[in-house]
């Protein structure tokens, strides 16, 4: 329970670091985009690592939560549900930060989940 508690954490954090960082957050012209970034570089790649590190944290962690429901339609409750809700709450404080940051970090991070989970493990379909 720790751990996903600290992948809570580090998600929210990375995330807030991503949204802070990028420069397009102002920017509304795709040629003031690409001289931003050419004038300063070390902010969008600072945030990048930070949106990788945050979504491969995120994906994770929605494993986790898919894993987690599997487990309460079999009839086993849990403590570690509680997670859901607060990853959800997570996620709308980052959307007050930065609404399509956050779309684009979670929407990514969902796909990743998606393809990490191991369906034969888990007795899904053609197991």
């Amino acid at each position: 329970m720790i751990n996903h508690t600290a992948k809570l954490l580090i998600t929210f954090l990375l995330g807030y670091l991503f949204i802070k960082w990028f420069p397009a957050a102002e920017l509304l012209d795709s040629s003031e985009f690409i001289v931003e970034l050419v004038l300063n570089p070390v902010p969008f790649f600072a945030a990048m690592i930070a949106f990788m590190g945050g979504f491969l944290v995120q994906g994770s962690l929605l494993k986790f939560e898919w894993y987690s429901i599997l487990r309460l339609m079999n009839g086993k409750l849990h403590k570690e549900l509680l997670i859901i809700p607060i990853h959800l709450v997570i996620i709308y404080l980052l959307s007050c930060f930065g609404m399509w940051q956050t779309i684009a970090f979670s929407f990514l991070s969902i796909f990743y989940g998606i393809i990490s989970i191991d369906f034969r493990r888990q007795g899904g379909h053609n197991a």
